[in-house]
C-alpha cells in the first residue's frame, strides 16, 4: 500500500515490485483511506506501508498520518535513514520523525559512505534496532536484514562486502 500522493508517479516503481513479487498493490490518498485498507486486509500476514518522504519542513503535513500509524498497535514502523548523511544532521532527522514513532531503524545507501559511525550511534541514541541495510538500488540484491555482527564490522572500518 503506498499514501505518497505529494510525488508525481511516485507509485509506480512499487507498483512494479509488487507485479514482480505476485502481490497485489494500492494507492491511496488519505489517512481514511488506509484505515479502511487496513480493515479489508487484516487477515493478510503481512502488509508494506510506504509513505511519503518527509522533509523536516514538511512535518506538519504528516501530523495525520503520523498519529493514524502510531495508534495502530499491529503496525511496526521502520524510519528509513540514510547512512551517508552528516553525522551532525542525522540526529535532528530522525528526532523529526519522532512523531511517527518508529520502532525499528533502517539505513540506506551505504554504498555511498565510508563513514558508518552514525548506524551505530543513532541505534545507541534513538534505542532502536537496526532492521534492514541497504547498499544499493538493485532490489532485493542490494538489501540485507541487519546483524550487529555486520553494524560492528561496518564501524569499526571492516571490509563492507559490497
Amino acid at each position: 500500500i503506498s499514501v505518497d500522493s505529494l510525488r508525481v508517479a511516485s507509485s509506480e516503481p512499487l507498483r512494479s515490485y509488487a507485479t514482480i513479487l505476485g502481490a497485489g498493490f494500492q494507492s491511496l490518498e488519505s489517512a481514511s483511506a488506509l484505515h479502511q485498507a487496513l480493515e479489508e486486509y487484516r487477515h493478510k500476514d503481512l502488509i508494506l506501508l510506504d509513505t511519503p518522504g518527509y522533509g523536516a519542513r514538511e512535518m506538519d503535513a504528516a501530523t495525520e498520518l503520523a498519529a493514524f500509524l502510531a495508534a495502530q498497535p499491529n503496525v511496526d514502523i521502520h524510519l528509513v535513514l540514510t547512512a551517508s548523511l552528516k553525522s551532525a544532521d542525522l540526529p535532528h532527522v530522525v528526532d523529526g520523525f519522532a512523531v511517527f514513532q518508529p520502532r525499528k531503524l533502517i539505513f540506506t545507501r551505504l554504498d555511498e559512505t565510508s563513514s558508518f559511525g552514525v548506524i551505530l550511534s543513532q541505534a545507541a541514541r534513538t534505542g532502536l534496532p537496526v532492521s534492514f541495510l541497504a547498499t544499493g538500488q538493485q532490489i532485493p540484491e542490494d538489501l540485507e536484514a541487519a546483524t550487529r555482527e555486520r553494524i560492528l564490522d561496518l564501524a569499526l572500518g571492516k571490509q563492507p562486502g559490497w
